[in-house]
């Protein structure tokens, strides 16, 4: 019989973690020698430290997914941490870039004196408020947003914004109330012109980090989400992510294409990737005939400013104000 199947311990703290959506943790020195050899033979993965998963079932889950089992992991075992920053965000269910995944956020009171550590990172949050998210302590909605405002660059903290006034969690006015309330803050004037620029009608992460980056280069996006009528189906329209109107009238459609488009199924609507392809051509054709001229974005362009402000000149998108690059930390 196979140790897999004799140590019955470390199988039943196994299959725990897993009902729990945990990570496990072994305590005895029994378990820990089998997790080692474990380790060693690939059928269990080390996710953090002292925290361990079974590699397959690891391998299953998304990023997102996998910090939050740390994240409900680390609560049972500090409980007096309280997660901010962008660990907060994950657990609220909010989009936020995998870069910005780690390290993990935790928030402490002034008098703490804790180092940071490689994967943990802490933030001295006086009074911030709490509230208990999915088997972790996490700040407030309100708050969460207000650090990955001051946290982040301005390119990463639009999807949590923009992603809780999609979801309904709180609006531009209730961020901008929020942020003028909370006393002593470090760069108040430019978190709270990050605020005001969430929008909830942009789609997803990505398009919330591309919206951004074309700000910072100096196309503000005019107008987003933009529906025109398909000449060829009536009843059909065509939507596309940015809109712009140049000075002489003429409009020009972006188009941020990340890989959610074609394999996540909220978006592709059970249609294959295939059918996908060919139903962005025919609405890319039918976008022509009403003189609407495109501008495709992908997100490695996000990474190249220089290349992607070049292709947007090239292509006549309309120049506003450089707003430039913002970058708020503690």
């Amino acid at each position: 019989m196979g140790e897999k199947e004799t140590h019955c311990s470390l199988n039943l703290l196994i299959a725990k973690a897993q009902r729990d959506r945990c990570c496990m943790r072994p305590f005895w020195d029994t378990d820990i020698k089998v997790v080692v050899r474990r380790v060693k033979q690939g059928s269990i993965v080390r996710v953090h430290r002292g925290l361990y998963a079974g590699k397959e079932y690891w391998d299953r889950l998304d990023p997102h997914e996998r910090l939050r089992h740390i994240l409900r992991s680390l609560s049972q075992w500090h409980e007096r941490w309280a997660f901010c920053g962008a660990s907060a965000a994950v657990m609220h269910g909010l989009d936020c870039s995998y870069r910005q995944l780690h390290p993990i956020h935790v928030a402490v009171g002034r008098n703490s004196r804790p180092r940071n550590q490689r994967y943990v990172r802490f933030h001295v949050l006086d009074d911030a408020e709490t509230v208990a998210v999915d088997g972790a302590r996490v700040t407030s909605i309100l708050r969460t947003l207000v650090d990955c405002a001051a946290m982040m660059p301005r390119r990463y903290a639009m999807a949590p914004i923009d992603s809780a006034l999609r979801q309904g969690k709180t609006t531009v006015e209730q961020m901008l109330e929020y942020v003028d309330a909370i006393p002593m803050l470090r760069d108040r004037e430019r978190i709270r012109a990050v605020l005001a620029q969430g929008d909830g009608r942009v789609e997803n992460g990505g398009e919330s980090e591309c919206r951004a980056v074309l700000d910072e280069l100096g196309f503000p996006v005019h107008r987003v989400q933009v529906e025109f009528p398909c000449l060829s189906h009536p009843g059909r329209v065509h939507r596309v992510d940015f809109l712009w109107e140049r000075d002489d009238g003429t409009l020009i459609a972006g188009e941020f294409d990340g890989v959610q488009k074609y394999v996540d199924p909220l978006m592709t609507a059970g249609r294959t990737i295939r059918q996908v392809v060919d139903d962005e051509r025919d609405r890319q054709q039918c976008l022509s005939r009403r003189g609407v001229d495109m501008v495709r974005m992908f997100y490695r362009d996000l990474d190249n400013a220089q290349v992607l402000a070049y292709r947007l000149e090239q292509a006549r998108v309309p120049r506003g104000v450089l707003v430039g690059v913002f970058f708020f930390g503690y």
